[in-house]
């Protein structure tokens, strides 16, 4: 078998297939517009294993293609009839190409761990091995996905399965991402995909990678029985019903329940009144002079904050935020897109900072578009209180238009014209209805509450 291993190595597709399984991941990760934010494939350990896990949307299809194109290679060449005269088990002469397959596959998984993983080592400190099981999960469905196609042409002998079989799964899959809750969402994990990683504080649990890794490995062994016995391949069936019936009882139904906080990575490392989570503590040289300014400008409020402290949030905050304390400056990375622009100038990270006093936004993802426009108004006027001239938002602006620009200045003329004590207590005061996410802090700068 070694012998055969080694010419379908050098002779047949399965380095090919690993080396575009690897070029199309590669590709795709760099490409792709979406990720360049904190959850990025080449900033921490555990989203560079879910991205990866993630293309396989395209790159699973590929793999059952090319194992369908495999399967239909004895019926092409026109010598099924002469193998199936020796004496030697068929179990045994196919085992050598499966084993070719799965390296190559195999080995296209660790080109992509590999370059994503030097560009993880460089970005960050923060090294764990909990993302290991869902990497090797990965490596183990395109192995299956190989295997099942080979196994499919066995039983339809047509040059039609090959795209069929490719564009079919590549179908399933994309209707499978709309599924986040319930029934739908646990048998969307029997796929070989991940959902996208919304988080550098949570990593996939062991459970679902466990029960996946079950999966995985039974649709592998029932694709080699079906290969490998000629007869009485209805028990190439049993490793899938079996595995199916221990799996889909232990799979979440949520993305919540699949995926655990890594307490590691939003643990706050305190410095210089500068707290930052682990998973980002090497953003500390770049943020600490923005920092110190942001505090010293907000010294003026007669109860300033002390320090600036990240909140370990995932990127997009889909629901409106709780209260947070008043002592601190509490910052979440990505609501300025700080991953986006490597590096944002000091003076643009304070204005970030500044924004509404040191108070983050209260909305969600869905929310009613008057109050987006009342609350980027108010928080607009409160930062520029701290500056001194009346200015835009950055990076806030975009949804609330012209009407909380007319909003905010109607505010700034009114404040500014109350005596200057009366103007800190007025942005005191909305800084806290801010932080609270209590109360309208438009009114409360204006005096109309």
């Amino acid at each position: 078998m070694r012998r055969v291993l080694g010419i379908e190595l050098r002779r047949g597709s399965a380095l090919l297939l690993g080396a575009a399984v690897a070029l199309l991941v590669v590709g795709l990760l760099d490409w792709a517009p979406s990720i360049k934010n904190s959850t990025a494939w080449t900033r921490q350990w555990s989203t560079m294993a879910e991205w990866a896990r993630f293309m396989l949307v395209f790159a699973w299809p590929l793999a059952l293609g090319v194992g369908a194109l495999q399967g239909l290679r004895e019926r092409r060449s026109g010598v099924g009839e002469l193998f199936s005269s020796t004496p030697r088990p068929r179990a045994h002469r196919v085992a050598g190409t499966f084993g070719a397959l799965a390296v190559g596959l195999v080995g296209g998984c660790a080109v992509v761990l590999v370059v994503g993983g030097a560009q993880v080592a460089s970005a960050t400190d923060h090294l764990h091995w909990r993302w290991v099981p869902a990497a090797l999960v990965g490596a183990l469905a395109l192995v299956a996905a190989a295997w099942l196609g080979w196994a499919l042409a066995q039983l339809v002998a047509s040059p039609l399965l090959p795209p069929v079989l490719a564009v079919g799964a590549m179908v399933l899959m994309a209707f499978a991402q709309g599924a986040d809750t319930g029934e739908a969402f646990r048998w969307a994990l029997l796929l070989p995909f991940l959902p996208q990683p919304e988080s550098a504080f949570t990593s996939v649990t062991g459970t679902v990678s466990a029960v996946q890794a079950l999966w995985w490995a039974a649709l592998a062994a029932s694709a080699f029985l079906v290969v490998g016995l000629l007869r009485r391949r209805w028990v190439a069936v049993l490793p899938v019903l079996l595995a199916g019936a221990v799996a889909v009882p232990l799979l979440p139904t949520s993305e919540q329940e699949a995926r655990r906080v890594d307490p590691v990575a939003a643990e706050l490392v305190c410095a210089d009144g500068l707290c930052l989570t682990r998973a980002h503590e090497d953003e500390r040289a770049a943020l600490a002079g923005p920092a110190r300014e942001a505090l010293r400008r907000l010294a003026g409020l007669p109860s300033p904050p002390t320090s600036v402290r990240e909140v370990a949030a995932p990127v997009y905050q889909r629901q409106p935020r709780g209260p947070e304390s008043t002592d601190a400056v509490w910052v979440a990375l990505d609501e300025f897109t700080y991953f986006r622009r490597d590096p944002l100038p000091a003076d643009r990270l304070v204005r970030y900072l500044l924004a509404g006093a040191g108070t983050r936004t209260c909305l969600g993802v869905r929310h009613e578009q008057e109050d987006a426009v009342r609350e980027t108004a108010a928080r607009a006027v409160m930062s520029s209180w701290l500056t001194g001239r009346l200015e835009e938002l950055p990076g806030y602006q975009a949804g609330a238009g012209d009407e909380a620009d007319a909003l905010a200045a109607s505010a700034w003329d009114a404040l500014r014209a109350l005596p200057g004590a009366e103007q800190a207590a007025r942005v005191q005061a909305a800084r806290d209805a801010q932080s609270a996410c209590s109360g309208d802090a438009y009114a409360v700068l204006t005096g109309t509450s």
